[in-house]
């Protein structure tokens, strides 16, 4: 099975948006692709989230994981609608064939959580640019239908799938994944699914260490229109990897990011900032919190403390961009509580080792491990930053071990940045 790579487009070392232009798409590699995601939406709705160190896959489904069995994600608590204002035919890349989900949910003020359902074809609900600047898939598929929440339930916290949906958005119901993709075949010798030749990706390894490792590595170009779009998102069902920096702004009376989405414990989920242009510093291994979030008068939220997550523009090993882990609203969830979730995490887990410019003589990696420590942002406690790369020295590189302590030093961080050029885009990726 294929997945699409990472794009995020504000720029990852600033965080801010910036004008781009792309050239030329490349329509059979998403032909292929769409055909392979679909395989493993076949699969969904079997009563239970499913993957790696969380549960066997449902009768029918195992190998849907793709190259390196990885395994597949279902989603509990989905069934198919025929509610959607338009519930067949292709999404438009402009967002129109999603006219917003169908919302029928209740809030908490007191605890945070969102109750009832979200009613969604899973178009894409906002103007999506697709890497390579084509046209988006003819087989991006509208397909309604309707998901609970919360499904995830219980006072501790728990795995999110690390294939399928952990959240929608809330203003169209786009699905959020996990920073996971199912792997990449070398073109050169097992053909698709596969972005170039000379080199691969093993299934189970984070979108941002995987492009470090297929622009240095291969001998061939990598195929760019794999990558995300404009939005953070890809594939049929269009679903979100990255940043969706097209889903929340700022809001205009604290400077805290307005919220974007629901994850399938209930809680919300907002953009990357706690005040304006500033990180929360304080998020747990799971990407949550409990803080004052803004009120909402179209998403029916009040202005309370709650415990609620926010996502990352960090990209590549050892940061995830959605969420870590379901958390746990009483204590904050660390890192090993977070690895106690996964086998891909433990002794048990498996590892690959990524070739880039930054590690030619090769770095290791977890595979379907979404746990790492949130690094220091600026504006926090203990944040330092003496190279003036704008990552606190000290953060952990996702060994539990302060870096500065056990020698690493802050060039073990994979950044993927987006430089504007004149004739098309360049793609930056470096070792931090």
């Amino acid at each position: 099975m294929k997945f699409i790579l990472l794009m995020i487009f504000p720029t990852l070392i600033t965080g801010q948006r910036m004008a781009t232009s792309y050239g030329q798409h490349l329509h059979s590699d998403f032909d292929d692709q769409a055909k392979i995601e679909r395989s493993l939406q076949d699969c969904s709705g079997q009563g239970t989230t499913w993957g790696p160190g969380i549960a066997p896959p449902p009768t029918g489904c195992e190998g849907s994981g793709g190259p390196g069995g990885g395994g597949g994600g279902g989603t509990s608590g989905q069934s198919t609608s025929t509610e959607c204002a338009v519930t067949s035919g292709t999404c438009s890349t402009d967002g129109s064939t999603n006219s917003g989900a169908i919302r029928q949910l209740t809030y908490s003020s007191t605890t945070g959580k969102f109750t009832g359902t979200i009613t969604t074809n899973q178009c894409n609900d906002h103007e999506r640019i697709i890497q390579g600047g084509g046209s988006a898939p003819g087989n991006n598929a509208v397909s309604c239908i309707q998901q609970t929440v919360p499904t995830v339930t219980g006072s501790t916290a728990s795995a999110i799938p690390t294939l399928g949906t952990a959240a929608l958005t809330i203003s169209g119901g786009v699905n959020i994944y996990s920073a996971f993709e199912a792997g990449f075949n070398d073109c050169a010798v097992d053909g698709m699914p596969c972005a170039c030749d000379g080199a691969s990706c093993a299934a189970g390894m984070d979108v941002g260490a995987c492009e470090a490792h297929l622009h240095h590595s291969c001998t061939s170009e990598v195929s760019v229109g794999m990558f995300m779009d404009s939005c953070g998102g890809h594939a049929d069902p269009y679903h979100i990897h990255t940043d969706p920096i097209c889903n929340y702004e700022t809001d205009t009376a604290t400077g805290h990011s307005t919220l974007l989405g629901v994850s399938l414990d209930g809680y919300g989920i907002y953009g990357k900032f706690e005040t304006l242009n500033k990180r929360p510093c304080d998020l747990d291994v799971c990407h949550g919190h409990v803080g004052s979030v803004p009120a909402s008068s179209t998403y029916g939220t009040t202005s309370s403390s709650v415990y609620h997550y926010h996502v990352s523009d960090y990209a590549g090993y050892p940061f995830t961009w959605t969420l870590g882990c379901y958390g746990n609203p009483t204590t904050p969830v660390d890192l090993a509580t977070c690895e106690s979730l996964y086998d891909g995490c433990g002794s048990s887990g498996t590892t690959d080792t990524i070739y880039t410019a930054e590690y030619p003589d090769g770095k290791v990696v977890k595979l379907w491990c979404p746990c790492f420590e949130v690094p220091v942002f600026e504006g926090c406690d203990g944040y330092e930053d003496s190279d003036g790369d704008g990552v606190d020295d000290n953060s952990d590189s996702g060994d539990a071990v302060s870096d500065t302590a056990d020698g690493a030093g802050a060039g073990t961080r994979i950044k993927v940045g987006v430089l504007a050029g004149v004739a098309g885009v360049a793609v930056g990726v470096g070792l931090m």
